[in-house]
């Protein structure tokens, strides 16, 4: 049997409920060990496909930046608009609320430790 065509398909899943999807198709040149041809039609299609998601997701990321960057410039717009009209006042910085103990220990417990013995 003689090899003429290979081919060889990859599908990514994305995490995201979506894949991607990459096949190639390649011909067995006269002589060529089809081993070694499918081998390298697997890393080409491997390596394009890590590639193409790669650089999907780096374009993905810069977008969300900016667009968060554009709401952060938005919002600061609007504070200084309500300012102007009067309807909010400076505020301060938020903090941890000094409320809330950090030592959630039952009080009982605090006290005597051998009293629930």
């Amino acid at each position: 049997m003689r090899i003429k065509t290979i081919s060889y398909k990859r599908v990514l899943n994305l995490g995201n409920y979506e894949n991607k999807h990459l096949e190639l198709f390649a011909e067995v040149e006269e002589g060529e060990d089809p081993e070694v041809a499918i081998l390298r039609l697997a890393d080409t299609v491997e390596r394009t496909i890590r590639e193409s998601v790669t650089k999907e997701y780096s374009r993905q990321m810069l977008q969300a930046e900016a667009q968060k960057e554009k709401l952060l410039d938005e919002i600061a717009e609007l504070k200084y608009e309500l300012k102007q009209l009067g309807k909010i006042k400076d505020e301060p910085p938020k903090e941890d609320n000094p409320d809330i103990p950090f030592d959630q220990t039952p009080q009982a417990q605090k006290n005597d430790p051998n009293e629930n013995f």
